[in-house]
């Protein structure tokens, strides 16, 4: 993961400050991917200083938060005391340290844009997950409906390969990349990986300073629910979340 998440000069809690909807988004969506389902274990991977534990508590008995940021790790510490059952540890979606098949459920949101190559960390999550557990993926989706109106202007395609990357942040000259990944080129990797998408959101859908500007949030949010599940199959947003089932032989 970046190192500037352990920066002293970068808040990961201040940039999500002035971003509700996109944060109400994702609870949307994981809610709506969960349903009511109950589960044994449960870790998010790279979950910062804990801002979707809240949300993930009620479908676990007990949860894991694997966080490489020592900076991210305190501030979840601290803020996430009140919540019982729950496990702070240090580790990557690359190398959680936790063992063989031991969650029913794994959230990995917000990560897969820090991954060039996302095979290596797949093949760690097909580790740990029990049988048949399920997966809450998300990825940076490079086929948004923004990017293929750009196609078309342009002239440009959007191709599964190369993946896009782009500067996010530069602190002390440091360059964070940003993956966009293509859908297809997902697929591709969970297949290999041996998942099988059971359902898929588009999320986020309207990620844009002018539309956050002029429409209320409550407006906004609605019609985020509404369309999520409609617009999933269309790749249309900036952000798409997966659910997955490992696959077992026969």
């Amino acid at each position: 993961m970046p190192a500037h998440y352990d920066d002293p000069n970068y808040s990961y809690l201040q940039y999500w400050q002035d971003r509700n909807y996109e944060h109400l988004s994702e609870v949307f969506a994981i809610q709506k991917l969960l349903g009511n389902l109950k589960v044994g274990t449960a870790v998010d991977i790279g979950g910062g200083y804990g801002r979707l534990i809240p949300t993930l508590y009620p479908f676990a008995k007990r949860l894991t938060l694997v966080e490489p940021s020592a900076k991210q790790r305190r501030i979840a510490k601290s803020q996430l005391s009140q919540i019982k059952n729950l496990t702070i540890a240090s580790g990557t979606a690359q190398k959680t340290h936790l063992p063989d098949s031991s969650q029913d459920l794994i959230t990995l949101v917000r990560v897969m844009h820090h991954l060039p190559d996302p095979q290596v960390a797949l093949s760690e999550l097909n580790r740990i997950l029990k049988p048949h557990g399920l997966i809450i993926l998300e990825f940076a989706n490079s086929y948004n409906f923004k990017a293929r109106i750009a196609s078309l202007i342009t002239g440009r395609p959007i191709l599964p390969i190369p993946i896009e990357k782009r500067s996010l942040i530069n602190i002390k000259r440091q360059t964070i990349p940003f993956v966009n990944h293509h859908p297809q080129t997902i697929q591709k990797l969970l297949r290999k990986s041996g998942f099988v998408v059971k359902s898929q959101l588009s999320v986020s859908n309207f990620r844009s300073p002018l539309i956050k500007r002029f429409v209320p949030l409550p407006i906004l949010l609605f019609l985020e629910k509404k369309l999520q599940s409609p617009l999933g199959n269309l790749y249309f947003g900036p952000s798409i979340f997966l659910l997955l089932d490992k696959q077992t032989n026969p």
